[in-house]
C-alpha cells in the first residue's frame, strides 16, 4: 500500500514563521475540547539567533527542554542529566532560551514534564525516533540553502509504503521519494538509492530530520544530481537472540529478499547494479558496510556516513565472510564515498575500515569533515554524495 506523505507541506509555516514573530500571547490556561485552542508560538528564533521554547502546562511542577544538537542545551554526555530547565513567565508559560545562537539546521526537541517526555503539543512536524515521538523545528540559513524547501524549484513527492516481509513474517514500512515529474506518469524509469537511518531513528528520519527530499529537489533542479528514486527503509527489526543493531542479518534478508523486489515491482525503477546504490548513517552505515559494500552484484555505488569497524573481532569476521565479495567490489567502477567528522566519537573506527578498502584496492572518496555525530554532517554528506551517483 502506498500513501502520499502530505503533512510535509503543512510544516512550512513553522519553518518560515519561526523568526521573532511572537505577539502578545493570551495567558496560559487549560481549555476544554469545546473551546478554541490556545494560540501561542512554542518556538521563536530571536533576532540574535538564540531560540526561545514555550509550553503551556498549568499543572506541571517541573519542565525541562530536551533538544538534540541545539547549541546551549545540555545533551547529558558529561554524566549530568540532559536538558535545559524551564521557568514560568508572567503569562504562565514555561519558557527557556538558549544561551547562544543556534546554527541554521533541522533540530528535534521535546519537553520533559514531571518526568514524562512529550512532543510539543503546538508542533506541526514530528519524527518517529526509536525512543519516542520528537518535535522538529527548521531554522533555514543562506549557508545551507540547498538543504531546505525552495518555492521556485520543481518538487518530488514522498510517500509511505507498507509491504509484506516474507523473510520476517510481518508488515514493514518504508518512505519513498520520487523525483519531480514522476507522478505525471510516462515510461521514464529511474535509478534507486537505498538510504538508511541511524540507531536512534526511524524510516521517516531522512525526510523529517535529514530533508533528503529537499536536498534532492535542489540538486536535481541545479543539474547537479540525476533524477532518482530514494527508498528509506526501516533499519530496525524485531528483537531476537543473536541479532543486534549493527550486524543485523534480519535487516539484510528483508532488504534483499523483500524490499528491493517490492520497489522494483511497484515503482518505475531501472533494476541493475549500475542503477542501484546504498548509503546510510551510523547504524545505517553499518548496514551498508555489512550488506551493501560486499554486494557488488546488487549495488554499484556505496555511501558510508559516520561509522566504521567496531572491533578487531568484527573486522576478522567480516574479512572471513566477505573476502571474495570485497575482491568483486574492487573490480566495480561505481563510487564508494566514506565520510566522518573529526570530532565524532566513532572516528577511531575509521582507520580499520579504510585499511580494508586499501588492502582490497577498493577505490573510495574519503571526507573527514568538522563536527561530530550529527544531522548537520549527515545532511552535508548526502548533499556531497548524491551528485556522484549514476553518472
Amino acid at each position: 500500500m502506498r500513501q502520499l506523505l502530505l503533512p510535509l507541506l503543512t510544516a512550512l509555516p513553522l519553518v518560515l514563521g519561526a523568526v521573532s514573530t511572537q505577539a502578545a500571547a493570551p495567558a496560559c490556561e487549560e481549555r476544554s475540547f469545546f473551546q478554541p485552542p490556545l494560540e501561542y508560538q512554542s518556538v521563536e528564533v530571536l533576532t540574535d539567533g538564540r531560540v526561545t521554547f514555550r509550553l503551556c502546562a498549568t499543572t506541571a511542577r517541573q519542565v525541562t527542554l530536551l533538544a538534540q544538537e541545539v547549541n546551549g542545551v545540555p545533551q547529558g554526555l558529561d554524566g549530568k542529566p540532559p536538558g535545559l530547565d524551564m521557568g514560568k513567565d508572567a503569562a504562565g508559560y514555561w519558557v527557556a532560551t538558549t544561551g547562544t545562537a543556534v546554527d541554521p539546521g533541522v533540530y528535534t526537541y521535546a519537553f520533559r514534564i514531571d518526568g514524562i517526555r512529550i512532543a510539543d503539543p503546538k508542533g506541526t512536524r514530528f519524527s518517529e525516533s526509536f525512543g519516542g515521538i520528537q518535535s522538529v523545528v527548521q531554522i533555514p540559513g543562506a549557508a545551507k540553502a540547498n538543504q531546505f524547501y525552495k518555492a521556485d524549484v520543481p518538487h518530488g513527492l514522498v510517500s509511505v509504503v507498507d509491504y509484506s516481509s516474507t523473510s520476517l513474517g510481518i508488515t514493514r514500512r518504508a518512505h519513498v521519494y520520487t523525483p519531480p515529474g514522476y507522478e505525471a506518469g510516462g515510461d521514464t524509469r529511474y535509478p534507486v538509492l537505498y538510504l538508511v537511518h541511524g540507531y536512534s531513528d526511524s524510516d521517516d528520519a531522512w525526510v523529517n530530520k535529514g530533508n533528503a527530499n529537499y536536498i534532492l529537489d535542489n540538486l536535481i533542479a541545479a543539474g547537479k544530481a540525476k533524477p532518482m528514486i530514494v527508498v528509506m527503509p526501516y533499519g530496525h527489526t524485531p528483537a531476537r537472540e543473536g541479532v543486534q543493531g549493527m550486524v543485523n542479518t534480519d535487516f539484510a534478508n528483508d532488504l534483499h529478499k523483500d524490499l528491493i523486489p517490492y520497489i522494483d515491482a511497484h515503482f518505475r525503477t531501472q533494476p541493475g547494479v549500475k542503477t542501484r546504490a546504498m548509503a546510510g548513517l551510523s547504524m545505517g552505515g553499518a548496514h551498508t558496510i555489512q550488506f551493501g559494500l560486499p554486494r557488488a552484484d546488487v549495488f554499484g555505488a556505496i555511501g558510508i556516513f559516520s561509522i566504521g569497524m567496531l572491533s578487531e573481532e568484527q573486522t576478522a569476521d567480516y574479512l572471513k565472510a566477505n573476502d571474495a565479495a570485497l575482491k568483486a567490489r574492487a573490480k566495480l567502477a561505481g563510487p564508494v564515498f566514506y565520510a566522518i567528522g573529526k570530532d565524532d566519537f566513532v572516528i577511531k573506527m575509521a582507520p580499520p575500515l579504510r585499511k580494508i578498502m586499501d588492502d582490497y584496492k577498493i577505490k573510495y572518496t574519503y571526507v573527514e569533515s568538522g563536527g561530530g555525530h550529527t544531522w548537520t554532517n549527515w545532511r552535508d554528506y548526502l548533499e556531497q554524495f548524491a551528485p556522484l551517483l549514476f553518472r
